[in-house]
Formats: structure tokens, C-alpha cells, sequence
């Protein structure tokens, strides 16, 4: 029987979940896509799944015979034309390799305004890795996830505060030289700067009070975590010890939430960023390879 793709209603998103974490777990107790990876258990993944915007993902069965043995989904911000894949997962790898030629020109056809479809698979899952290889996405850097536990840190206060809109242009050029394909939003700081927001803004200040570093930090229930987006340091300013300052900013706010840990994502060409971590305390979670295709130009 033919392997195919039916796209599901947002109301349907949150049967997925049992689906998603078995066939996203590996027999090592890791997971197989980075993405996909929303907690541990099932309340968290049909939690979250529930939660996310319908304009902003969309998700497909992937069905043989009327079952469903696999799931395809991804989340996607039309602004900046991308999407981040989670998946392909499926019970069996041969259910993969048929949706192989089905998979991108559905993705394709779906999202017609999408220009760049990014995706990471664990980097030592052979076969998702090779699948997205044999699907014409392009290897990039080597990304590893960390996480610390949340314990008492030093008070930064003088150096380290929480951003206000003032705040904002001088974040927003900072952001921009350090990470100029980074995925957030100028709505996504102006949103982390009010104070009962989901997320935070913090900023890191020389004598003047304008800011020379900051730290984007997000609550991700599902996996009970404080998750940091992004920690910038201009570089005049580096060596000071702001880096580790805005870190332990995140580890008060989340404390406030009632996290247990704090995680953030480093690339392998950022190795003082690593450093940074493991001194903080911060150890190895996963490691995923960055894939990515770029469909239609980007202009």
C-alpha cells in the first residue's frame, strides 16, 4: 500500500503526540529529532502541541493503508520566509525512504511563500541524517544543546538589568551584527520587555547604562526549562565577565518561574560561547546537525 501525507487540523495536532514521542525516541533513550523533542512525557507533547499558533505550523499524518505510522510537522514564521522541521518520524525506516519523493514538494506546495526549510536530526542518527541528504538538504555546523541545573547564583545587579523599551534599538543593532540570520522577531523583544510576558530581555550595561550585551530567554513548559535564545556580547566588551552575568540573570528568572534547569543551543564554531557554558556549569544534552534547503531563491 502507498505511504502518504495528510496535512491535519490544528484540532488534531494534540493526537499526534503519542506517535511523536515513540517514534521519536531512540533505543539509547536520546531522541531522533531535536525538534521534536517536547517533553517526557505525553501530557507535555499534546500540551504543547495544543498550544502552538495555527497560522505559525502545520503538521501531516503519514498514513499507509488508513494507519498512521509516521508524523511530519513543522513550525514556520512567514515573516522571515522559513521553517523548521520537525521530523520526518515514522515506526519504520522504510516508511522514510517511500515518503522520500512525497515529503518536500508536499512541504513545498503547502507553504508556497516559505524560501528556507531548516531541520535537526541528531547527528548520530544515520539514517534521518542520510534521508535529509537524499532530500537535497544541505549539511551545516554541528549544534549542541546544553542544560544546568538551577541553583543560587551571584547577584549581577549594576551590570546586568532587565530591559526596558528604551532598551530596545541598541538591543536590536547588537542582535543584528552578532546574529544576522537569527530568528527573532522585532515583536519578540518588544513582547520579552513587558513584565508578565512568557519570556525576558535582559541587558548587560557599561557606565553609561547603555547596553553592550544581552540575553533573550524564553519559559519552555513542556520541558519544565528557562531556555535562553540568545546571549550577545559586544566584542569591545568582552572579557568582563557580562556573559556570565547575563547568564545568571536567567537563572534568577528562572527561579521566579519555578524551572528546574536552565538550556540554551551552541554552534561548533562558537567555541568561546562553549567555554562560557561548561564553566557555568552547563553539560551536554544532544547534539543535532544542522540541515537546511532553500527552495525558490530568497529575494
Amino acid at each position: 500500500m502507498p505511504v502518504l501525507l495528510q496535512r491535519l487540523p490544528p484540532a488534531e495536532w494534540p493526537a499526534l503526540a503519542a506517535l511523536i514521542l515513540e517514534c521519536n525516541r531512540r533505543p539509547d533513550g536520546g531522541v531522533r529529532c531535536l525538534h521534536s523533542a517536547q517533553g517526557a512525557d505525553l501530557a507535555s507533547h499534546a500540551a504543547e502541541l495544543a498550544g502552538l499558533p495555527a497560522d505559525e505550523a502545520a503538521f501531516w499524518a503519514i498514513t499507509e493503508g488508513g494507519a498512521r505510522v509516521g508524523v511530519l510537522g513543522c513550525e514556520f514564521d512567514p515573516a522571515l520566509r522559513r521553517a523548521w522541521l520537525r521530523g520526518p518520524l515514522a515506526v519504520e525506516q522504510r516508511v522514510l525512504d517511500e515518503l522520500l519523493p512525497l515529503a518536500g514538494p508536499t512541504l513545498e506546495a503547502a507553504l508556497p511563500d516559505l524560501r528556507q526549510f531548516d531541520a535537526f536530526p541528531a547527528a548520530g542518527d544515520e539514517a534521518l541524517n542520510a534521508w535529509y541528504a537524499a532530500a537535497g538538504y544541505l549539511p551545516l555546523l554541528i549544534h549542541t544543546v546544553l542544560r544546568a541545573p538551577i541553583v543560587p547564583r551571584p547577584d549581577s545587579a549594576g551590570r546586568v538589568r532587565r530591559a526596558v523599551p528604551s532598551d530596545l534599538a541598541a538591543v536590536g543593532a547588537l542582535h543584528q551584527s552578532l546574529f544576522p540570520v537569527g530568528y527573532l522577531r522585532e515583536s519578540d523583544f518588544r513582547d520579552a520587555v513587558e513584565p508578565d510576558a512568557d519570556r525576558a530581555l535582559f541587558v548587560a550595561v557599561d557606565e553609561n547604562d547603555v547596553p553592550v550585551g544581552y540575553l533573550y530567554v524564553n519559559d519552555n513548559d513542556a520541558e519544565q526549562e528557562a531556555y535562553v535564545d540568545y546571549l550577545g556580547v559586544a566584542e569591545s566588551q568582552r572579557g568582563r565577565g557580562l556573559g556570565r552575568a547575563l547568564l545568571d540573570a536567567s537563572f534568577g528568572w528562572g527561579t521566579l518561574h519555578g524551572r528546574r534547569h536552565v538550556a540554551l543551543t551552541v554552534s561548533e564554531e562558537r567555541q568561546g560561547a562553549l567555554a562560557l557554558y561548561r564553566h557555568a556549569g552547563f553539560a551536554e544534552v544532544s547534539v543535532g546537525r544542522h540541515w537546511r534547503k532553500v527552495v525558490g531563491g530568497l529575494g
